[in-house]
């Protein structure tokens, strides 16, 4: 090793000790003088072992990621398709299974108040949830992402279909969406 490659390594060793040091000395300082230092987060969760509880264990047997671009207008107060449907196979020769979608639909309106829902339907119905309302559109005529997650649970073995609905009170220009459905068995 040459002579300078050397001295470079002891610099840049001696200016990582400095900055080591120095930032030590910053934290005790720091505490000294009122600044309460921010506790680390700790991970110890507790799993409820009662029989009880709503939520249960899945294992995700697949994803089928459904995007695109909608590009048309969908009249006020009209329940449209946004995506094309697909059909998800709950794999197996008995049990059941849990078909999840996480959605993102992205739209814009020149109307204030313009709530918006999208929602899941699976085999032609929509989920136990129905098509809450999940957002606005800016009345600036801005564009807006609403999102939302649903599934349902206890589908037979087998094929089912899948699509993304948007429904808004005023009308509302669709422009992007992405859909990820997952299908699990408990």
């Amino acid at each position: 090793m040459s002579k300078p490659m050397k001295a470079t390594l002891l610099l840049a060793f001696a200016v990582g000790l400095f900055g080591a040091y120095r930032y030590g000395a910053a934290q005790e300082s720091g505490s000294r003088r009122g600044i309460v230092p921010i506790p680390l987060p700790t991970f110890d969760v507790q799993v409820s072992q009662d029989p009880e509880a709503v939520a249960t264990k899945h294992v995700l047997e697949a994803t089928y990621i459904n995007q695109g671009f909608y590009g048309a207008v969908v009249a006020a107060e009209t329940l449209t398709p946004i995506d094309p449907q697909l059909t998800l196979v709950c794999p197996g020769t008995s049990g059941t299974c849990t078909i999840e979608a996480d959605m993102w639909v992205q739209s814009n309106a020149s109307s204030s108040d313009n709530a918006i829902s999208v929602c899941l339907y699976v085999d032609g119905k929509a989920t136990a949830t129905g098509c809450p309302l999940t957002g606005e559109t800016p009345a600036d005529g801005a564009f807006a992402v609403t999102s939302f997650s649903q599934s349902v649970s206890g589908l037979a073995h087998g094929n089912h279909t899948v699509r993304t609905y948007y429904f808004t009170d005023q009308g509302a220009a669709v422009e992007f969406y992405c859909v990820n459905y997952r299908v699990y068995k408990p």
